[in-house]
């Protein structure tokens, strides 16, 4: 038997009791809304060097990025070149006192209009889509070159994840002891993976998780279980997503899901398998079927309701299960979110 993952769509309609956390409340708890400046540093040989892999040290000024379970990520205050090019981000995981990756995001279809110059944001979808296939092409070109001069053989292809949504190919650069991993989406993004090669993996569950059993997976999730003098009862261990201003509340929402049960995916990836393309919304992406592809990733089983239901919510909760409640969008709700998000 599988482990249970119940995802709950609750549609709701407005009440003043009922609030939503906005996607900026609290100024970057949330979500990163700026951009780091660009300077014309090259970070490439830093990014690699053995010393900070040994050492754990990173190169430069990097901002913590608030979270709730144990893993830090950090986020790099500038934007260097690193492989010839300026990345628009760049993160550092850690899993205690070590480095487990370093990330870097050159390229993203959902920021393209909103991140380039005033001219680009005013023309239309068509003519941004070519304007970012053009650059796509020449940042991948660009970047399998810079990485070919650093590996010391041929690029592999690799694969990761078992699901027609969630399933990712990856190019693989051996450099020393490290592996650099470019994915390169069509019409979605381009980015980079540093690591150290001996924890490359086939899957996005987590390797510690991936060794127990359902029995021990229940225990432990039951375990994280925490009961307030007043009686409520939390989740623990949850963490925090950025969600910055793209459209990704429920992207960020299941990614914190199963975060919790094993699952290690960022929201990029995650968006990336749920189709979102050039959108400011989630108009058209395959939400629904990204749902059903993570809990199949990490081994789990969704379940889903049209209406809410306290008893049977009660029920999973008490058992460590994260549930996820959609509901109807309300404007005059989001307007008060916005209104408390700057302070009025």
């Amino acid at each position: 038997m599988k482990l249970l993952l119940i995802v709950v769509f609750c549609l709701l309609s407005y009440g003043h009791n009922c609030y939503s956390i906005p996607q900026n409340f609290g100024g970057n708890l949330f979500g990163a809304t700026f951009l780091p400046q660009k300077i014309a540093n090259d970070f490439t040989e830093k990014l690699i060097a053995t010393s900070i892999w040994e050492d754990n040290d990173l190169p430069g000024q990097w901002k913590r990025i608030p979270s709730i379970d144990k893993d830090t990520i950090l986020m790099l205050s500038v934007r260097p070149l690193i492989w010839g090019y300026h990345p628009t981000s760049v993160y550092a995981n850690y899993e205690g006192k070590k480095i487990k990756s370093i990330s870097i995001m050159y390229l993203d279809s959902g920021d393209f209009g909103k991140q380039s110059e005033n001219t680009i944001k005013k023309e239309n979808l068509a003519t941004i889509k070519r304007l970012f296939r053009k650059k796509y092409d020449e940042i991948e070109t660009g970047i399998k070159k810079q990485l070919s001069k650093y590996a010391q053989k041929s690029p592999n292809d690799s694969y990761v994840g078992i699901t027609k949504y969630l399933r990712n190919h990856y190019i693989d650069y051996e450099i020393e002891n490290l592996t650099v991993r470019l994915a390169a989406k069509e019409d979605n993004s381009i980015s980079l993976i540093i690591m150290r090669t001996e924890d490359l993996s086939e899957s996005y569950l987590d390797p510690n998780v991936r060794e127990l059993s359902t029995r021990k997976r229940r225990q432990i999730l039951e375990e994280k279980i925490s009961i307030h003098s007043n009686g409520d009862l939390n989740i623990t261990d949850i963490p925090i997503f950025q969600q910055g201003l793209k459209p990704y509340c429920a992207v960020n929402t299941l990614g914190m899901a199963t975060y919790h049960i094993g699952l290690r995916m960022s929201t990029d990836s995650l968006a990336a398998g749920a189709r979102f393309r050039y959108s400011d919304s989630a108009k058209g992406s395959k939400m629904l079927d990204l749902y059903r592809a993570a809990a199949e990733e990490c081994k789990a089983t969704l379940q889903r309701g049209r209406s809410f239901d306290f008893n049977r919510a009660q029920k999973y909760l008490e058992k460590g299960y994260p549930i996820i409640v959609w509901r109807r969008f309300s404007l005059h709700r989001d307007q008060l979110h916005t209104a408390a998000s700057k302070g009025m």
